[in-house]
């Protein structure tokens, strides 16, 4: 009986060990996406082959789940078109990354960003990494409270220690929620065939009970306000502000809530860009279902500084091409301007300048008031400003082919910067907004309805 009863436990023992040797079962997350609903950027559908998406520059999708302290996260993708990136967006100790292969135009892959640096610098860093378009791969994100480690074919890509605390999200893939994870695809068609997740236990993914509104806004609805405007004399009222965008990729949303909040206030707001006419949007900047084209009133030849009291140059890679000193040169033409142009924006800048006005820019418009030149140097230099980590678009700076942040333009002009997000909130770039002297300056797309208010409030005094 004995040895019978020792036989059953060594059994029972061996089962148990054999269990627990079994890996947890994934399970499939496809079914519960809502594409209307859970689409950030880009246009995804769900077709016989999976979840697909067009090729737009940013495309994501907010995954309907609620991601645990430790999980996996694996799709099977094909890129059909394209020759960018396609990853994921995990969560890890409350932060958010981005896992991205074939990225960059320089088949680089890892995580970004970690410790405000892109994959071109930071720890995660992998070479030679590129995807065949037409071939089917697995991508596969193991998300642990000590370390991320991102795998392609089942093969180890970048493997990084950390808590969270150093992970942030490029601004390029910005989600609605900071607690979202999501797919990412740059520029590429592509589909995700297959959408997993597991915990190391095998305990079940929770399922949100729906995705976050979206909040870009649209030619029918206004945009809802996050915070309250601050409160204003009434003074503005009348005032005129001149927003400057970019013909060919201006960031919509830096242009859009600016001028909600200006003309909330009752500021007059004129639009202006080198040329008159049709100005279109980076894809993905916030801009509605109707595309975003905005129309230029006035070509910047014809600005007259008399005839406004604010100017503000919005950003998007575009606004490089009105940069008056720059001396290098962008892969993309487009970036690259044309000298007349640049000169009437130095022209139009100086205007501003010699009347006392206040002079403003978001994000890569500050490159704009970098390479400007008053009185032989840039009215940025030894001023206090605000400039994102985002990546400049790709070109040759000082001689070499390179894709620095944006931060490198006011540096190299002599600029004091602010730490990234170092303003008021440090969880957010919403108040990141300095006024020094004449010259506002704002981080990025997040700021951009602080910038609004803040000229609401310098011209309201």
């Amino acid at each position: 009986m004995v040895r019978y009863l020792t036989t059953i436990a060594a059994c029972l023992l061996m089962s148990s060990l054999v269990a627990a040797a079994e890996p947890a079962k994934w399970q499939s997350v496809v079914k519960e996406i809502d594409p209307g609903r859970d689409a950030v950027a880009g246009t995804w559908q769900v077709t016989d082959g999976g979840l697909q998406v067009n090729a737009v520059s940013g495309a994501r999708l907010a995954l309907p789940v609620t991601a645990p302290a430790e999980y996996d996260l694996k799709v099977d993708f094909t890129r059909h078109t394209g020759v960018h990136s396609v990853g994921l967006v995990i969560v890890q100790g409350g932060h958010q990354v981005a896992f991205e292969v074939d990225a960059w135009g320089g088949h680089l892959a890892g995580f970004q960003d970690i410790g405000g640096q892109t994959i071109q610098t930071n720890v995660s860093r992998k070479n030679d990494i590129s995807l065949e378009n037409g071939r089917r791969y697995t991508l596969t994100v193991e998300v642990r409270k000590n370390q991320l480690r991102g795998l392609l074919e089942d093969r180890e890509i970048s493997l990084v220690k950390t808590d969270g605390h150093d992970l942030s999200l490029s601004n390029l893939w910005t989600m609605r929620s900071p607690q979202q994870v999501g797919l990412l695809a740059w520029d590429s068609e592509t589909t995700f065939h297959t959408v997993e997740m597991r915990t190391p236990m095998g305990t079940p993914i929770a399922i949100a009970a729906r995705s976050l509104p979206d909040t870009r806004p649209t030619p029918t609805s206004p945009r809802p306000m996050p915070n309250p405007a601050p409160a204003v004399n009434g003074n503005a009222r009348g005032k005129r502000v001149l927003i400057v965008v970019a013909n060919y990729h201006f960031f919509y949303r830096e242009y859009g809530e600016p001028r909600e909040e200006l003309e909330r206030a009752g500021i007059r707001v004129t639009v202006a860009a080198g040329r008159r006419g049709i100005c279109r949007p980076h894809d993905g900047s916030g801009q509605g279902p109707d595309g975003g084209n905005v129309t230029a009133e006035v070509a910047l030849t014809d600005v007259n500084a008399d005839d406004y009291d604010a100017i503000l140059f919005s950003g998007g890679w575009g606004a490089s091409a009105y940069q008056y000193a720059f001396t290098g040169r962008y892969l993309d033409p487009g970036y690259n301007g044309d000298r007349a142009v640049k000169a009437e924006v130095n022209r139009v800048i100086n205007d501003f300048h010699k009347q006392d006005k206040y002079v403003c820019a978001l994000c890569n418009g500050v490159s704009v008031l970098a390479w400007a030149r008053v009185n032989g140097k840039s009215p940025l230099d030894g001023k206090r400003v605000c400039a994102p980590v985002r990546e400049a678009p790709a070109g040759f700076y000082d001689g070499q082919r390179a894709q620095p942040s944006c931060r490198w333009h006011p540096e190299r002009n002599g600029a004091i910067l602010s730490p990234p997000g170092a303003i008021g909130r440090p969880d957010t770039e919403a108040d990141d907004v300095l006024v020094d002297g004449r010259i506002i300056t704002g981080e990025n797309d997040p700021s951009a309805r602080e910038m609004g208010r803040r000229i609401v409030q310098v011209l309201s005094n």
